[in-house]
């Protein structure tokens, strides 16, 4: 982006900041609003609804400190909260389950400080005040969302979604992922972990397109369960930094000669995409050359004809 442009996205950027948080102190004595707000992929593929999020909010939550530097311009001078994701570690288990008397420990101490979090914010939420959680790309996507479950359900909240690294990534290949010649779905994924029962070797089956989001993946393994179900030559690709215009890159090979084509140690650690399917290379092209929608094609044609006789 060219620095007049970025100006002018920053100066609208700080209009809209400044009108929000200008009517959001006409309505100090009412109730507050929670909302988990999704940033984008980069900076400047913020939303104009996020950035009017934001600029009403009195607090930010932040997942990592790197947040109040990538988004200062939005965050200014408001008050801020940092929750290390290590809080998150055992949401969802029963301490009672665990035998081991240092983790059911851990799963104590974890659970008291989520609800004491979760207290916190909705005593802010009802004196008024507005909470906003920032996340990277979309929340909807692998975010933080159990906020939304433990809020007590007379806490206002609202999700803002973000342009995520789907769609950044599906972007940077110039791509669109559900065609792939003889298939028209994708699935979206990520590494397997313990007990989960949509394993990716399962979903693999179905030959279709795949988007992994690689946190932690296991690539060796990973790549050896595509060599039984995808040919050695169905198109992958590697997106790092998806959506930043400056660092983007996009590494291109084939399920059977990544690891001749790719540098593990040279892709950025959780900060990339994996791609992989015959949307890659045939576009849209489709084997039914798109005759399944004939029908409705001629008819649209025709209703345009025909509005144009009667409004010429």
């Amino acid at each position: 982006m060219r620095r007049s442009q970025w100006a002018l996205v920053v100066g609208l950027a700080s209009l809209i900041i400044g009108y929000a948080a200008w009517a959001n102190s006409f309505s100090r004595n009412g109730p507050g609003m929670f909302y988990l707000v999704g940033m984008g992929t980069a900076p400047d593929l913020i939303t104009l609804r996020a950035i009017e999020a934001v600029g009403r909010a009195d607090i930010i939550v932040l997942h990592d400190p790197q947040g109040k530097e990538d988004w200062a311009d939005y965050i200014g001078d408001k008050e801020v909260w940092v929750i290390e994701r290590f809080t998150f570690l055992l949401l969802g288990v029963d301490p009672d389950t665990l035998d081991d008397p240092a983790e059911k420990a851990l799963a104590l101490q974890h659970e008291e400080i989520r609800r004491q979090l979760i207290e916190k914010m909705t005593r802010a939420v009802r004196e008024g005040k507005t909470v906003a959680v920032l996340e990277g790309g979309d929340p909807m996507m692998y975010g933080v969302t159990w906020y939304l479950e433990k809020l007590p359900e007379d806490v206002p909240s609202e999700v803002i979604p973000g342009i995520g690294a789907f769609q950044a990534a599906s972007a940077a290949v110039k791509r669109s992922t559900p065609y792939g010649w003889d298939t028209n779905s994708v699935i979206l994924t990520m590494d397997d972990w313990e007990g989960r029962t949509d394993t990716n070797e399962k979903l693999m089956a179905l030959q279709t397109s795949m988007v992994f989001y690689t946190m932690h993946m296991d690539f060796p393994r990973l790549f050896e369960q595509l060599g039984r179900h995808y040919p050695a030559d169905t198109p992958v690709a590697v997106v790092c930094y998806a959506g930043d215009r400056q660092r983007q890159k996009v590494i291109r090979s084939t399920v059977g000669g990544f690891f001749q084509d790719v540098d593990l140690k040279s892709i950025p650690l959780d900060k990339n995409m994996l791609m992989v399917g015959k949307f890659l290379d045939v576009g849209q092209a489709r084997k039914d050359g798109l005759r399944s929608g004939r029908h409705f094609m001629e008819m649209m044609r025709y209703s345009s004809r025909r509005e144009h006789q009667e409004h010429p």
